[in-house]
């Protein structure tokens, strides 16, 4: 097996395309042409760290990036290199290993088309090797330092700052893992759900995940299978790289790694795993492409969260069915009723979920509610597990400061309701000792 440098790697890269500017003349190298270049943007559009940039700025860095052959069973290292090079995979598979000076294998992941190959910020302190296994032949893009700052202008800082998280998530992603490997247990299965849209409920599931994790660091995830629009890690400051729907395209031998790699972890000790990155993926979560996540998942964590949303399809039925405990948050408002009592004879009289498997959680969301408890009790014949007060914008300021409530204002309702929440789950599930 053949190991390259970077350096030497990428000088190759420039000396080739000297030799293909010279021998071409003033027209389009390969590399340049139009098609290329439109590969190139597309792999950055679907890049998290570049998705929201312009198509001039996209152009101007898909024209400095540079590609690298890398054959089977070759191997590519980044000794010190973090940082100062970014590298997308292209075409063909690879496997991407992270070592500490030691040696000590820390994360290994399969990369597949259109990847970003993350690799180590030079602001951190530690050291750390990445080596580009190619599993089949394969074609890297790079992009060095010098390319980053002439394409990027004055967005370099803003994608610094995305890489630098990323980098974070790669870190506490090594420890996670290192923690689930230790504890193997058959996770139970905790869903939110509200029969009505604008609840409160990903913000509660997601706040409740992290007091969770309080007790079992490293051992929650949080599935987020909200449809459409998931947006967990939105709210905890999280940038999704891959999802459900992502892995389901892996082999059967690699999607239990692809899986893993597309948890994105949370410095609160939880992992979130989105369901989807764009909304018309949605279809592909089936309830059997569900039951293989949980198969899977369960076997890493003390407790999985699955947020659910309004979602009554195939998916949000598939976890319904496994729940140990059915969190179903509801609103203080006319309509919200009607609809939690018929969802809630749904999974009574037809899924057959008991009553002792239900919690009911009434979020406030108006300072000035129309139904009090006491009427809400008495329209859905059941008592409120959890009573969250209003909170006002505390939840938005906290997402827009970069963060859970939980970490910004403990002291918040919505803090003290997830809190309230989580101790009502862990009594639930017999966790509370």
């Amino acid at each position: 097996m053949n190991a390259r440098e970077v350096p030497e790697t990428l000088q190759r890269a420039r000396e080739e395309e000297s030799h293909q500017v010279a021998a071409g003349g003033s027209g389009p190298t390969g590399e340049q042409a139009p098609s290329a270049l439109q590969m190139r943007m597309r792999i950055l559009e679907m890049s998290a760290v570049f998705s929201e940039l312009n198509d001039g700025i996209l152009r101007a860095v898909a024209r400095r990036m540079r590609p690298v052959s890398l054959t089977a069973r070759d191997t590519l290292r980044l000794g010190g290199q973090g940082g100062d090079v970014l590298i997308f995979l292209a075409s063909g598979q690879v496997e991407e290993s992270i070592t500490d000076t030691k040696g000590k294998v820390l994360l290994t992941r399969r990369r597949a088309p259109g990847d970003l190959v993350i690799l180590p910020v030079p602001r951190t302190g530690d050291r750390y090797v990445t080596s580009i296994y190619g599993l089949t032949d394969s074609v890297l893009l790079t992009l060095d330092r010098d390319g980053m700052l002439e394409g990027l202008g004055p967005n370099l800082e803003k994608v610094a700052v995305t890489l630098d998280k990323l980098w974070d998530q790669e870190v506490t992603a090594a420890a996670a893992i290192e923690a689930q490997t230790a504890s193997k247990t058959g996770a139970p299965v905790v869903a939110f759900f509200s029969a009505k849209g604008g609840a409160g409920t990903t913000t509660l599931a997601i706040n409740t995940a992290a007091a969770l994790a309080r007790k079992f660091p490293r051992q929650v995830l949080l599935v987020d299978l909200a449809a459409p629009f998931g947006h967990a890690a939105l709210f905890a400051d999280l940038i999704a790289t891959g999802s459900i729907a992502s892995a389901s395209k892996a082999s059967p031998v690699d999607f239990e790694g692809v899986l893993r790699g597309n948890i994105v972890n949370h410095r609160t000790g939880m992992g979130v795993l989105p369901g989807t990155l764009r909304p018309e993926e949605v279809d592909t979560l089936t309830g059997e492409l569900t039951g293989r996540v949980l198969d899977v998942v369960v076997a890493w964590q003390k407790v999985i969260v699955v947020d659910l949303g309004t979602s009554l399809a195939e998916a949000g039925l598939a976890v319904i069915e496994r729940a140990e405990c059915l969190v179903v948050v509801v609103p203080p408002e006319i309509a919200a009723m009607t609809d939690a009592r018929r969802a809630m004879a749904i999974f009574r009289d037809i899924m057959n979920v008991p009553d002792n498997r239900m919690e009911l959680v009434l979020n406030q969301r108006s300072p000035h509610a129309p139904l009090d408890r006491a009427a809400i009790e008495s329209i859905l014949g059941r008592k409120m597990s959890v009573v969250v007060g209003f909170d006002d914008s505390r939840p938005e300021d906290s997402t827009l400061a970069g963060g859970l409530v939980l970490q910004h204002d403990p002291s918040s309702m919505v803090s003290r309701g997830a809190a309230d929440v989580a101790r009502v789950i862990l009594a639930s599930l017999k966790l509370d000792a």
